[in-house]
């Protein structure tokens, strides 16, 4: 598998590349106002997010958002981001850790983040539950009472069926839907591209050799990509 923190330090743009793919049918925009009905309202709500990355989920919220604070650890991602929000005054990007967001308490409706909490697994195992709960501890922190507290985190990429066969996210799914009290649903975020080369080669970036080698064998251009979305009111 690729380094992540090598992906994240140095090869932002390609990593744009590949989400750009993702999410074809707009599934996740849907449960996110399912689950926060007032970002269908312009102005209505203050956004935090941490582990913004290239600004994918950020572009979701600050559509409607009164203001949207996004934060990543890796200033080459902001760059990359920052490009989307050049004539977005309302969007301010900046680099935080998870649990030190440069924010007043209670100071926005939102907070949300989105693939990045994950890898507390793989990058701390003997420790992930006590991270997870410090940086779930920080996004309350800066949410208002009444607030919505919203984590999303991949299933399974290349199954159909959640965690089918097995993933390295099921302590994840089990550490906050039960001990963090979080409800969740599952999602269907698709990746779509022109050509089964351009599959390959671009989740193989991200995913490694396997990966490549089964959209090969699929012959996918549209490749399934199961996605939970995990809520709590403050």
């Amino acid at each position: 598998m690729p380094d992540y923190k090598d992906v994240y330090a140095h090869q932002a743009e390609r990593y744009e590349v590949l989400v750009s793919h993702e999410d074809h049918e707009h599934q996740l925009a849907r449960a996110l106002h399912g689950l926060e009905p007032r970002l269908r309202e312009p102005g209505a709500l203050d956004v935090a997010e941490t582990g913004a990355g290239t600004g994918r989920l950020t572009r979701l919220v600050a559509e409607h958002a009164r203001r949207v604070h996004a934060f990543d650890a890796s200033a080459a991602m902001l760059a990359v981001a920052r490009r989307a929000f050049s004539a977005a005054p309302h969007v301010s990007l900046g680099v935080a850790p998870h649990e030190a967001l440069p924010l007043e308490d209670a100071s926005v409706d939102l907070a949300l983040e989105g693939w990045a909490f994950g890898h507390a697994l793989s990058w701390n195992p003997g420790g992930w539950q006590d991270e997870l709960r410090r940086w779930v501890a920080e996004l309350a922190r800066v949410v208002r009472p009444g607030g919505t507290l919203i984590l999303i985190e991949t299933q399974g990429t290349g199954v159909e069926t959640p965690f089918f066969g097995g993933h390295s996210l099921e302590p994840f799914h089990a550490f906050v839907t039960g001990e963090l009290g979080f409800s969740h649903q599952a999602i269907r975020t698709d990746y779509a591209f022109a050509t089964i080369d351009e599959a390959a080669d671009t989740l193989g970036f991200f995913f490694g050799e396997r990966m490549a080698d089964a959209v090969r064998a699929h012959r996918w251009t549209v490749v399934p990509e199961c996605t939970g979305v995990y809520a709590r009111r403050r």
